[in-house]
């Protein structure tokens, strides 16, 4: 959960707030992935890992958290049944390589190309995802990115072809 909100969340601040010319690209980017990521929820709704005790995974959320979608605001704002593709996976991937390009630093250019790898392996210890879930939101991100950045493309594009 907090990958998925409180670190993008402070993250899409922290680059209005302090690197505001790459805000735009990284706003669109991240907007752009989860609007398909909804229409895939949507189209194909698909049961986590944890839906299946009887096969060996485990809501460790629900375990040691004491937080599960049956909590609170969870529960209102959750869709138990959105796996498919895994916008934790596409998130992580939008915002560990955007902030790598983003900071100066060398070590915090390594830190955040190592964030994806971070949550798509805790997703799937979680029992939130299965691999597959985070390939598709892997790709789904890949799509995205020059659907959201099409006039900044076809503007270095432009003058290649002319």
């Amino acid at each position: 959960m907090n990958s998925e909100f409180t670190i993008t969340g402070v993250t899409l601040l922290w680059v209005y707030l302090r690197r505001h010319d790459g805000f735009h690209r990284f706003r669109n980017w991240i907007l752009l992935t989860n609007v398909l990521g909804l229409l895939g929820y949507v189209l194909l709704p698909t049961a986590p890992p944890r839906m299946f005790p009887t096969f060996g995974f485990a809501d460790t959320l629900a375990e040691f958290g004491g937080l599960n979608h049956g909590s609170g605001l969870v529960q209102f704002a959750a869709n138990p049944y959105a796996a498919m593709p895994s916008l934790h996976a596409a998130d992580a991937l939008i915002v560990g390589v955007s902030l790598a390009l983003i900071v100066r630093s060398r070590w915090a250019k390594a830190l955040w190309l190592l964030w994806p790898a971070w949550v798509w392996f805790s997703v799937m210890a979680t029992g939130n995802h299965f691999w597959l879930d985070i390939l598709a939101g892997v790709v789904v991100a890949l799509l995205a990115f020059p659907i959201a950045n099409f006039r900044r493309i076809a503007r270095r594009v432009a003058p290649v072809l002319t």
